[in-house]
């Protein structure tokens, strides 16, 4: 494909003179776009406090040292605090690194499993479908503008 094409594709979206993607390319889009901000959450919950964890920790040490250097108490409210800290972290973490979250990552909606079911299914995944869905749309767009493009010709020859 031309890059130009490519470009007055875009540009004629963006000024809103055609509506250069169907319903369907937005729906699958939306769709992935939702499972990798569900990803990204995991994946940040999952850093955030390992690193937030691992912050809690040290400073945790250096308390307990300086209580021992100092012979003060060895369990002061500032202590109790950052343990409670560290047990926060530690439940984020395995929350964020449960096997079922992930899982529940890539379960389908109501609607999506309507879809599905409809559909033939033969063993295909997820993923298989919403590209068969996508390459489908893609050959429907291909004929209507096919279709319109025979017209043009036909009203132009006459």
């Amino acid at each position: 494909m031309d890059i130009f094409k490519v470009g007055e594709i875009l540009f004629s979206y963006f000024i809103g003179k055609r509506n250069a993607f169907s319903e369907k390319t937005f729906e699958i889009s939306a769709e992935i776009l939702n499972q990798l901000r569900r990803i990204l959450i995991l994946v940040v919950l999952t850093l955030g406090s390992l690193a937030l964890f691992c912050m809690g920790m040290s400073h945790l040490i250096e308390r307990f040292l300086n209580n021992i250097d100092h012979g003060d108490a060895l369990f002061t409210p500032s202590i109790w605090f950052i343990l409670g800290f560290l047990a926060i972290c530690a439940g984020v973490m395995v929350y964020a690194t449960r096997k079922q979250n992930w899982m529940d990552i890539f379960k389908s909606g109501k609607k999506e499993e309507v879809q599905m079911q409809q559909a033939p299914q033969g063993g295909s995944g997820q993923l298989e479908s919403v590209l068969s869905l996508l390459i489908l749309d893609f050959v429907k767009e291909r004929e209507s503008k096919r279709a319109r493009e025979q017209n043009n010709q036909s009203h132009h020859n006459e």
